[in-house]
């Protein structure tokens, strides 16, 4: 096989392998010269005028990519939450949201038509344009369960990616009767107590959701203590009770110093007079109403004794 051209090299370099026909012509490709080169098979057709380049190494992202290059829309929904870290699985196809006025649809690709998605929405994220992270989670209760946006919804505000109040004020700008998700973001801010610190697992707030879901008197959230000129930061815990909850997730201690340094620090709390509760994986999602009862019976006795 001959040698890509090196303006086609170049170019696609910078784009996953993948170039368009709009931008083959304006490097000066004439219709005969990309013709040519689609039947000689050093172009492969991803979609109608958006190539891959023979030989290109295999990148993530790429079908995703190669519908940005085809729409000129914007990764969004599940796309964007995982390219911003807030899922970790993304859809079957490529999400891309883009302008209302593109009636068609585009095989391969899950479109959303928007008439409201403005260029403060989207950011870059490794190179491919994606709705930021306030917008993500606006648009991404339209296609995940309220649970999955719920850890969306943490996750960003663990790491300080979008705020409350940003979230409210972008929500009532785009809100209108029947948008799809825009029910769950608002009953998600809702329930949320101002200045409500974010959970920093997916088991610590699936722990919150049982309690919640159960009618359980909810805890605070990253509690710090000082016991013996030493801070602690508890996940869950009831301070008047002194009871605190905390996930035992595969993984949690990484090295042996961890996990000595965690039995210690239980040991302390303990002697102190603190009540630990600890739930597996396992118990948070087969056995969530022997978290619920055993929550409301660590505080009872804890009044019991008062």
């Amino acid at each position: 096989m001959c040698p890509v051209d090196p303006r086609i090299a170049a170019l696609s370099a910078k784009q996953r392998g993948l170039i368009t026909r709009a931008q083959l012509v304006d490097i000066g490709l004439t219709k005969r010269q990309i013709d040519h080169s689609l039947a000689a098979q050093k172009l492969i057709r991803i979609h109608p005028g958006v190539y891959r380049v023979a030989g290109s190494a295999l990148v993530e992202d790429r079908g995703l990519a190669a519908g940005l290059l085809l729409t000129e829309g914007a990764a969004s929904h599940r796309s964007a939450a995982s390219l911003l870290g807030l899922i970790d699985t993304s859809s079957s196809a490529p999400e891309i949201t883009v302008s209302d006025k593109q009636s068609h649809n585009k095989a391969g690709l899950i479109l959303h038509r928007s008439s409201d998605l403005v260029s403060a929405d989207v950011i870059r994220i490794r190179s491919l344009r994606c709705t930021n992270t306030t917008r993500t989670l606006i648009d991404l209760g339209a296609v995940v369960s309220e649970a999955v946006l719920e850890s969306a919804l943490e996750r960003a505000l663990h790491r300080r990616l979008t705020t409350v109040p940003r979230l409210r004020d972008r929500l009532e700008a785009v809100a209108r009767p029947g948008r799809p998700g825009v029910a769950s973001i608002r009953r998600l801010l809702d329930l949320r107590a101002p200045l409500l610190p974010a959970t920093e697992s997916e088991l610590e707030l699936l722990i919150w959701q049982i309690l919640r879901r159960h009618g359980v008197r909810l805890p605070e959230r990253q509690v710090k203590v000082r016991l013996a000129q030493r801070n602690y930061r508890l996940d869950l815990a009831y301070r008047l009770e002194r009871v605190f909850i905390e996930g035992d997730g595969f993984g949690v201690h990484s090295t042996r110093s961890a996990f000595e340094s965690d039995r210690t620090r239980q040991n302390n709390l303990v002697i102190a007079g603190w009540l630990p509760l600890r739930f597996t994986w396992q118990q948070a999602r087969h056995s969530e109403e022997k978290i619920a009862d055993q929550v409301r019976a660590a505080l009872t006795l804890r009044h019991a004794a008062c």
